[in-house]
């Protein structure tokens, strides 16, 4: 027969976002939640580093989709983070959660959409044409459609349309700037600017910042912009064709692949009666040929140079040589930690050397004049088509923050570094009662480890707030105790393959039901409790996840006689996850789980072993009817569960959920939102209302939920 359970923090459900999708998570496992609705989803994206496609595209004629990339960091704690793509016709543009091919001008007064076309190309030049092309891009047929628009979506390539082969976001004055084979264009967040006047018409190979200069690497040479001024550069260099640029802010040097001559490298004159100083290598001087191509400088100063069959390393004291053979280097870039990335056909490598490390760098400067130069610790990974890249033609590679990009053969892929998260839950439990030390408080925190996984730690702890025993003759007070529940643990989640993970949650629990009560036997209890996830992404259909947990599985507990034993909630869960719209700017996704408890007493009224309760429940004798009719029975003693959240930009959620429980007699609609005010900061709100013939003592119960990423 059925029967009742102890430690009921075990079956409290955490998550602000989570609860104002009516408590649906096993299948929406993706933050540090995940712990309690399913610790499958530690094994997936954002919780863990993960490979993916985030825009297949196929290039033409064996060109790259993708040919250039560039990125504007986060800055500050409530700016987010964006990547900008070049393409062979024009630009787009990732906000952190999807693609987009258009800018968005919101009208204001009586603006048509024209005006926001002027503002956005610049000029009246061909203004017909553009409106014409944004209407219809926004469905506008006629002034009725166009009365009602006020966000007006511009596409990106409207005036940039031509193959980008070099682009370049300035986080100083927040400005994009962009090359193609024809020219120079800028976008400073509302109107594009052409520089054809300055610079003519000439191949734009390379684009780098130093402070208010813009250095312009060219086919026909080398220029910079300042304040509006355009001055030519390197005239004195032997070649002309400028295809990489990097300045050395520790140096306050530019270094220039300059093909066909080698590797130059210009100290720009302080004023203008000073003069530029210029310098020249070759491969006389070690460089590994004279037709260098993309250039960085790492954080320790040093200079990388690409070449078709390997790479040139500047160390400040000589040039050395890192060669690929059979290979073809194609771009490079470099990490905030120091490593080096080299984009190749076959595959990207990442190196770190020793001296960009702590302990190598320390033996750098410790190092005594004249002594001799140890072997570097040096640190290579090679990552390809069989460890996490779709295809092993990279052209492009562009680490952002915690991530890598890739332009490969099959369009945009990237490498997620899982960030840490750190989440906080609070709410006040049953307000109509208005006890104000029952409450409800959960903390987690989630670390990725890599390929293997991830981990996660939590707290959750439930203050039953204090009752107060009463003499029963006198109806004197006589003692005051607290009751309190604290469950910790942790939780790892891995991947098994095809879309498949697993994840294993272990914790220790104490029940103290009798604090601070000194007169009378203490009720406390400690023990442990495991639980086992699935969760499979991609079911059947796209974005179709499916999950399977068993919570609780533990011994049973007793508080003050070893004879009179409760189990634990072990509970059985199931849940779908769909997500029906994935636009740029909207997304929608639809969840329900289903919840039972599955605890039994044998003939003797002592609890069953979980392994048979599990299964036994569902066929139990107390269960009314008989066939179809005791299966509907059985299936309706659990509690069911179903949600929505719809996101706007990345930047607002709203979330509204349905929860029936028929042997609980609660039926509630929770509603909540949430705001994503940065990359790293997430508030979230819910709150219930109970409908139907629930009691209603969870009405207006309110939620608060914070979460971190770093």
């Amino acid at each position: 027969m059925a029967a009742g359970s102890a430690i009921i923090t075990l079956q409290m459900p955490v998550g602000t976002r989570q609860l104002g999708m009516g408590e649906v998570g096993a299948a929406i496992a993706d933050d540090a939640t995940a712990m309690y609705y399913n610790p499958a989803g530690l094994a997936f994206g954002p919780l863990a580093d993960e490979w993916k496609v985030s825009y297949p595209a196929k290039g033409e004629n064996g060109a790259p989709a993708f040919t250039k990339l560039a990125s504007r960091s986060r800055n500050g704690f409530f700016s987010k983070s964006e990547l900008w793509a070049g393409t062979g016709n024009g630009i787009l543009k990732f906000d952190g959660d999807r693609w987009n091919d258009y800018h968005v001008v919101t009208l204001e007064g009586n603006a048509k959409i024209r005006d926001a076309v002027r503002t956005y190309v610049g000029s009246e030049r061909g203004l017909d044409e553009y409106t014409r092309q944004v209407k219809k891009f926004n469905g506008v047929e006629s002034a009725a459609d166009e009365s009602y628009v006020v966000d007006v979506k511009i596409p990106l390539n409207l005036v940039v349309k031509d193959t980008i082969t070099a682009i370049l976001y300035e986080d100083r004055t927040e400005k994009l700037w962009v090359g193609t084979p024809k020219g120079l264009w800028r976008f400073d967040g509302r109107t594009w600017k052409s520089f054809e006047k300055e610079i003519g018409e000439h191949r734009i190979n390379a684009l780098a910042n130093q402070g208010a200069t813009l250095w312009i690497g060219t086919d026909d040479g080398l220029y910079s912009y300042r304040n509006g001024t355009v001055e030519r550069k390197g005239v004195v260099l032997p070649k002309q064709d400028i295809r990489g640029l990097a300045w050395s802010e520790s140096r306050k040097e530019l270094y220039v692949s300059v093909y066909g001559a080698g590797i130059a490298r210009l100290v720009p004159k302080k004023s203008n009666n000073d003069k530029d100083r210029w310098s020249l290598f070759t491969d006389e001087d070690g460089v590994f040929n004279l037709e260098p191509t993309s250039i960085v400088v790492d954080s320790s100063g040093h200079v990388w140079a690409a070449h078709e069959g390997g790479v040139s390393h500047f160390n400040l004291r000589k040039w050395e040589q890192v060669r690929f053979e059979d290979n073809v280097v194609n771009d490079l870039s470099v990490d905030r930690k120091g490593a080096i990335w080299i984009a190749t056909n076959k595959g990207v490598w990442r190196h770190l050397p020793d001296y960009a490390t702590a302990s190598g760098a320390k033996a750098e400067l410790e190092k005594r004049p004249g002594e001799e130069e140890q072997p570097a610790d040096d640190e290579w990974t090679h990552y390809h088509a069989g460890n996490g890249l779709s295809d092993n033609r990279v052209y492009a590679v562009l680490p952002q923050g915690n991530d890598v990009w890739f332009s490969t053969t099959n369009g945009m892929e990237m490498y997620k570094d899982a960030d840490y998260q750190l989440v906080f839950f609070y709410e006040q439990l049953l307000p109509v009662l208005n006890i104000p030390d029952l409450y409800h408080l959960y903390a987690a925190m989630t670390v990725p480890v890599a390929e293997w996984g991830t981990l996660g730690f939590f707290l959750n702890f439930v203050s039953f707030g204090s009752t107060v025993v009463s003499d029963e003759y006198t109806s004197d007070d006589l003692v005051a105790y607290n009751s309190y529940e604290i469950v910790g643990g942790f939780s790892y989640g891995t991947q098994l393959g095809d879309g498949w993970g697993i994840g294993l949650t272990a914790k220790l629990f104490y029940s103290d039901l009798s604090s601070g009560n000194a007169t009378s036997q203490k009720a406390t209890t400690f023990s442990y409790a495991f639980d086992v996830g699935l969760l499979k992404k991609h079911l059947f259909v796209e974005d179709l996840s499916f999950a399977l947990v068993l919570n609780n599985i533990g011994p049973s507990v007793y508080y003050v006689d070893k004879s009179d034993e409760d189990p634990i909630p072990l509970t059985w869960r199931l849940g779908l996850a769909y997500d029906l719209l994935t636009m740029a700017d909207h997304k929608l996704v639809l969840g329900a789980d289903y919840n039972r408890e599955v605890v039994m007493d044998d003939s003797k009224g002592k609890p069953e072993p979980f392994y048979v309760s599990a299964w036994k429940a569902f066929g139990d004798d107390d269960i009314d009817g008989s066939g179809a009719t005791k299966v509907k029975n059985s299936i309706m003693q659990g509690v069911f569960n179903v949600g929505a959240e719809y996101i706007y930009a990345n930047t607002v959620a709203l979330r509204l959920g349905y929860l029936y429980d028929r042997t609980g007699q609660r039926q509630e609609v929770d509603f909540g939102f949430g705001f994503m005010l940065s990359d790293v900061f997430q508030f979230d709100f819910a709150t219930i209302k109970e409908v139907g013939d629930s009691d209603g003592v969870r009405d207006g119960q309110m939620r608060f939920g914070l979460l971190f990423r770093y």
